[in-house]
C-alpha cells in the first residue's frame, strides 16, 4: 500500500483514510491547510490506487497492513486517525486492534 506524505517535518501525525469509490486525493483540498502543522499520512488503499493494480482485500487486512506500514515508519502515535465511509471502517478496525495510539 502506497502512503502519500506531507509535512514530514512536523512532530504530530494525522492519518486520513478515504471513503470507497474515490482515491486518496479525495483530501487534496485539506492537505495545504494541514501540512503546515501536521505530518499527514494518506494511504492509497488497495483497489483504489490508480498507480498500481492492487486488489481490495478486506477492511481487516487493510487495517492490519496500514498499522504495519505506520509502525515500520516509526509512527506509533497519531494526533488523529480519520476516515469516512469505508475509511471509517478501517479506522474502527485499527482502533479495536490498538496497535497505533490515537
Amino acid at each position: 500500500m502506497r502512503i502519500c506524505e506531507y509535512g514530514r517535518e512536523n512532530p504530530e501525525s494525522i492519518v486520513l483514510i478515504h471513503p470507497s469509490l474515490v482515491t486518496w486525493d479525495y483530501f487534496e483540498l485539506v492537505v495545504p491547510l494541514l501540512e503546515k502543522q501536521y505530518h499527514l499520512l494518506i494511504p492509497a488503499l488497495p483497489g483504489y490506487d490508480l498507480e498500481d493494480e492492487s486488489a481490495f482485500t478486506s477492511v481487516e487486512e487493510i487495517a492490519a497492513e496500514l498499522a504495519d506500514d505506520l509502525l515500520k515508519r516509526g509512527v506509533r502515535e497519531v494526533k488523529a486517525l480519520y476516515g469516512c465511509s469505508m475509511g471509517g471502517s478501517v479506522v474502527l478496525r485499527m482502533a479495536a486492534d490498538g496497535r497505533i495510539k490515537v
